[in-house]
Order: C-alpha cells, then structure tokens, then sequence
C-alpha cells in the first residue's frame, strides 16, 4: 500500500511540474485587499488551472487570507476581481454564485453536518444555492450523489449513512463533493489532509491534481510544506499576517520555503 500511495504523490507532483499556465487567464485577482487586525493589504492573483499553495506558521495569517478570498471574511480595504469584474462577497454564498468555494479547516465544525446522511451532505451547498423552496428532483438528486460517490470512491458507497460515521479521509471526500456539485471556478481548501491517513491524502491530492489539470484554480492551505512544494505552482508565504512572497514553484526545495517563511527570502547557496 505505501507503494502505491508513494507513486500517486510522485504523479501529482509531476502533474504539477508539467501543467502549462503561459496561455491561461486570471481568473481571480486581489489587490491591496486586506482587514485590520487580521490580514494586510495583499496583491494576489490566480490563474485558470492553476494551484497556488498557502504556506507559513500556525497563526501567521493563512486562514484569515482565504477566508478574505472566498468570502467568509469581508475586506475593510483593497478590491477582489473575477475574470476581470469587481465583486463584493458579503458572505460565502455571493462567493458560490461566483463559482468562487470555500472549505474550511474545521472539518466537523464549519463542513460536515454529522447527523445528516452523505446525500444531504453533498447536496447541502447546491440546494442553498437553489434556494430551499425549489428543491432537486428526486432522480437528479440521486444521479449526483451517484456519480460523486463513484468518482471520489466514498466509502461506504451508501449515501444514506450518516456523514458522521465515515473516516476523516471520507468525511472530506463528501465536503469536496459538496463543493464540486456547484460547478465552481475556484476552490479554496483549507487543510484538507489535516487528520487523515496517508491514503487518503493520497487520493485527495490526485483529485485536486486532476481538477487543475482540468483547468481548475485552486488555492490550497498546508502545513506541511512537502505538500504545498508537491502540488503547487506557486507558494505563497504568510508571516504574521503579511504576505510575505509569491514565488513560482520551479526548483524550490524545502529550505527555500523554510527561508521564505523565515526571512521573506530563499537561502543563498
């Protein structure tokens, strides 16, 4: 099994190093967008099937940073545009209609309603989106759920059980379901291999792979440096709560990212 898991993460980082973003467009791009007390003003744009890796210490700023960019924080300065167009996210759903999506950290907290069954879960987003009073027909329910189960292997294949009794590792497969039911442009994961096992996080960074490759933005948050270096295109370093670099991931090593986060700068050699 190590086997395995080993040759999938040495896929996704060659998928990464192979992914040609010469020609693709911004698709989304912030400037001068920050909130006092959390985040300063920063300028950062990400591009179409591009993932841009969020890394830094606990508590310098990462979380705050992409909550501002999908949403679940307002900005109190500075300007968000999607495919060139101003927007002002309220909240979390004026992000979704933007196909801009957002999954938090928190796995049990802020994603997984436990005592829901897998359907409802993966559902959740898009029918809010819809609006409550025109609910999915039954058989388009079913086909979604179906197909995401399939696609994602969600174990078990039984979207009746209640989300709560799945492993981490399948619990975040149906926040991803969730996510990907609203056919967004951008998603926003925030620790998403936080807490699960090796192959779990093995198949949720092909996954993630294979939607950039598809030519998804994602923004990614690690801590585990290994994994923003195998998936990103490009770091982004936070350091008490300044963006501190953005930097293309093209022959960076872990002591850059670690002279990143500690000086804002990669180690002479």
């Amino acid at each position: 099994m190590i086997g395995k898991e080993i040759s999938v993460l040495e896929q996704v980082a060659e998928q990464a190093e192979a992914r040609d973003l010469d020609d693709t467009r911004v698709l989304v791009r912030a400037q001068g967008l920050g909130r006092k007390g959390a985040v300063a003003p920063f300028d950062l744009e990400v591009s179409e099937g591009e993932v841009v890796g969020v890394a830094g210490l606990l508590g310098s700023g990462r979380t705050h940073l992409v909550r501002l960019l999908s949403g679940v924080d307002q900005p109190d300065q500075g300007t968000l545009r999607v495919l060139g167009r101003a927007v002002r996210f309220r909240d979390p759903g004026d992000a979704i209609r933007s196909r801009v999506v957002y999954s938090s950290e928190d796995r049990r907290g802020d994603g997984i309603i436990e005592d829901l069954s897998v359907a409802d879960n993966i559902l959740l987003a898009l029918q809010a989106e819809r609006r409550w009073w025109r609910p999915l027909r039954r058989a388009r329910r079913e086909e979604l759920v179906a197909s995401y189960i399939e696609s994602l292997d969600i174990r078990p294949a039984d979207p009746h059980v209640k989300a709560g009794t799945l492993s981490g590792g399948n619990q975040q497969k149906v926040l991803l379901a969730r996510w990907l039911a609203t056919a967004p442009r951008m998603l926003v994961l925030d620790e998403p291999t936080r807490g699960i096992d090796i192959g779990a996080k093995a198949e949720l960074q092909k996954v993630v792979a294979d939607l950039a490759d598809n030519g998804m933005s994602v923004v990614f948050v690690s801590a585990e440096l290994e994994e923003n270096l195998r998936m990103g295109n490009r770091i982004v370093v936070m350091r008490e709560g300044t963006l501190v670099a953005d930097v293309e991931n093209a022959g960076l090593t872990l002591d850059d990212v670690l002279a990143l986060i500690a000086y804002g700068d990669r180690v002479e050699r």
